[in-house]
């Protein structure tokens, strides 16, 4: 069971932390269970409701602090994610967010970075549906970083930019 004040990551919502454990006053009489009552770190001001029971199924312990630190220096160890072309590669992205592990995460950012940064050098634009998964990855991963490395997302940020702009660009 989670303790009040712990921060977990609970899937695609990512970083956040467990305010109280109550029965809500909106289940049905007679349908009244306990809930862990979870604020969003992402998406700041969002309230979770997750039932405690089957919760461990769906929440993780954030990375550790050296973990992080080893996953941004070793940046070009992590493994790129293979994505399908086009809007077949909508299902892929989706599934890796919906996981939410940090390492595929950082490989998910790396690809579409990568894809971005080719798509520029070509001329072309970057499709708004991919720039609406990078944000979204990042935001994820950005979040639990910093809260790992007690800084701010933006520092994480710039420091994952640095990295990756020192790898070389290579196309699949």
């Amino acid at each position: 069971m989670l303790n009040i004040g712990e921060c977990v990551i609970y899937g695609s919502h990512g970083l956040c932390q467990v305010r109280e454990i109550l029965v809500p006053t909106f289940l049905e009489r007679g349908k009244e269970k306990q809930y862990y009552m979870m604020i969003s770190a992402v998406d700041a001001g969002s309230v979770l409701y997750v039932p405690v029971e089957g919760a461990e199924d769906k929440v993780r312990e954030v990375i550790s602090a050296d973990y992080a630190e080893d996953l941004i220096d070793d940046i070009e160890e992590v493994e790129e994610i293979e994505l399908p072309e086009g809007k077949k590669a909508e299902p892929a992205i989706l599934e890796i967010i919906k996981r939410n592990v940090v390492d595929e995460m950082m490989g998910l950012v790396k690809s579409l970075r990568r894809i971005k940064a080719t798509r520029e050098a070509e001329g072309k634009r970057f499709a708004t549906l991919n720039e609406k998964y990078l944000n979204m990855a990042e935001k994820l991963l950005y979040t639990e970083l910093a809260y790992s490395l007690e800084t701010e997302k933006d520092n994480i940020k710039r420091r994952v930019l640095e990295m990756l702009a020192e790898l070389p660009m290579e196309t699949a």
